[in-house]
């Protein structure tokens, strides 16, 4: 087969899980899109004028009547009828990149039935590559560019039916190998100084403090809690409740989160004060599945799966959306 032919447009994963189906439709691979396609990507006059004047963020094109653009990876000013600019030729489910400019993209591999990871430089040209045993849904970076993060939905989720049994497999990557250092289900997890181990522990959504520390999700028993470990020593220690997919401020001292909501999956973005416990939820209220990203001290942005939005990080103010038809938004420096 031609490497510029795909012959699966739209990849379908049918997973089962207690019951329940869940079917994700993916992005061609980087040979099956071109980079001469312009992105359907607008951005919001509203939803700008609310920031810092200068922000940029990189995000993947949502254009699922497109898929040959789908996936595709763009910077984009956030000023009002700013062009946005293919970066790289790369096409990703998941993308993020660093200060120092080392990237990571989760994609489609070039059989276009399996995943890969793509480590890329400040120039968003490839460097390294491995493979991904399942459904990419979380990447990020250390701010030094050490260290990624992925993870990958083995069993598929079926968050839209309600029942939430799902299998995930995270993993530490060595950014300058190029390949995966460690499985987090290696971390030896302690709760109160005591050992915390659970068979149907799930642990997803890592966000990094520096080049060692980080913080992920431990799912365990229908509870969801913030871990706080080091890749040094791939120990961990349980922290809080009720966190799920963490992300660190820029000056360390909060956490965007999801938060769900009752019994059902439902998620409300909530900001964490790290060292005074304050808890505010955000002013976005609808349900948002995704690991948010911090646009400055004073603003998270989010996907919501087709567009990105922003709201303010004190709990105040209300949404705006950023980005038409974007998704995975990275705040660039």
């Amino acid at each position: 087969m031609n490497g510029r032919v795909v012959a699966l447009i739209a990849i379908v994963s049918l997973c089962v899980v207690g019951g329940g189906a869940y079917v994700t439709v993916a992005a061609l691979t980087a040979e099956g899109t071109t980079s001469d396609e312009r992105p359907r990507i607008v951005v919001d006059e509203a939803g700008a004028a609310t920031l810092p004047a200068a922000s940029s963020l990189l995000v993947r094109a949502v254009d699922y009547d497109n898929p040959r653009l789908n996936g595709r990876v763009y910077r984009t000013e956030l000023a009002p009828g700013d062009t946005a600019e293919s970066v790289g030729g790369l096409a990703c489910e998941r993308v993020y990149v660093s200060p120092t400019g080392t990237g990571l993209c989760l994609a489609v591999a070039r059989n276009g039935f399996d995943y890969q990871g793509l480590v890329f430089d400040r120039r968003f040209q490839r460097q390294a590559s491995f493979s991904i045993p399942g459904v990419p849904d979380r990447a990020r970076v250390s701010p030094d560019g050490r260290y990624g993060a992925f993870t990958a939905f083995l069993s598929g989720h079926t968050y839209s039916l309600g029942v939430r049994q799902f299998s995930t497999h995270t993993a530490i990557v060595d950014m300058r190998a190029g390949k995966p250092l460690f499985s987090l289900d290696e971390l030896e997890i302690t709760r109160d100084g005591e050992r915390f181990e659970r068979a149907d522990a799930n642990l997803w959504g890592v966000t990094f403090v520096d080049g060692d520390r980080f913080y992920a999700t431990l799912g365990t028993g229908g509870q969801h809690y913030l871990i706080e470990g080091r890749v040094s020593t791939r120990r961990a220690r349980v922290v809080r409740d009720h966190v799920e997919c963490p992300s660190l401020s820029p000056d360390g001292r909060r956490i965007a989160y999801k938060r769900r909501v009752g019994k059902l999956d439902r998620w409300r973005l909530h900001v964490l004060d790290l060292s005074t416990g304050r808890d505010v939820a955000l002013a976005e209220r609808r349900s948002i599945d995704d690991q948010p990203e911090w646009l400055g001290d004073a603003h998270v942005v989010y996907s919501d799966d087709r567009h990105v939005y922003a709201v303010p990080a004190d709990g105040g103010g209300r949404p705006h959306r950023l980005v038409a038809r974007a998704s995975s938004p990275v705040a660039l420096p």
